[in-house]
């Protein structure tokens, strides 16, 4: 067999072997690729759908969704995540969306970035909840302690209010008292302008 003919063969089995491991490659990867923008999709496309609910709906829906949950599939389980992210929905409702969420990545070692990316923004709006939790109640503790002290404050006022009612009254008790003593200075002088007037005369 002369190299022309060697390289041809070579050539063609080169050429088999990367066309049969490409498509070997682009059907393993399908269902991985495919499989978690659906996840992200449909949770994404969820919450575009139900952002607009009134609050008697969503209270419906979530508690459909709940129920659902016990032997539900994995389309119950994003369901109810995708609730638990909705803006009526109370941080009870949202922590336990978010445990769904963790459950359903544990269930599914092979998740792809997206569902893990998405369980980072869930984590860090607990976090900043959580945070805006501690600053209010933090500012409520603050306004207890500024009405104790306004209260407290107040007493004192009306404390240093009587006091000061009974300073006035004992003030015009004194000028009472100083009027009359002036009074009985003016008649002594008039009694002693009198004696003196007497004995001189005798």
């Amino acid at each position: 067999m002369n190299l022309i003919v060697k390289r041809n063969i070579l050539l063609f089995v080169c050429v088999l072997l990367l066309g049969g491991c490409a498509e070997l490659r682009q059907y393993n990867s399908e269902p991985v690729n495919l499989r978690e923008p659906t996840v992200t999709d449909y949770l994404l496309s969820c919450l575009n759908d139900t952002h607009k609910m009134e609050a008697e709906e969503f209270s419906a829906n979530f508690e459909t969704a709940e129920d659902s949950l016990q032997g539900g599939n994995d389309l119950d389980k994003l369901r109810f995540i995708c609730l638990s992210l909705h803006a009526k929905a109370d941080y009870k409702q949202f922590k336990q969306g978010a445990n769904n969420l963790e459950q359903y990545i544990a269930e599914h070692p092979d998740s792809s970035g997206d569902i893990q990316g998405l369980k980072i923004l869930v984590d860090r709006l607990d976090n900043e909840i959580m945070s805006k939790w501690s600053a209010w109640k933090s500012l409520l503790e603050e306004k207890d302690e500024l009405k104790v002290k306004v209260e407290s404050s107040r007493g004192k006022i009306e404390q240093n209010q009587i006091l000061m009612e009974d300073l006035q009254r004992q003030h015009e008790q004194d000028q009472v008292l100083i009027e009359e003593l002036q009074t009985q200075v003016e008649q002594l002088k008039n009694i002693e302008n009198i004696i003196k007037k007497r004995e001189t005369e005798q």
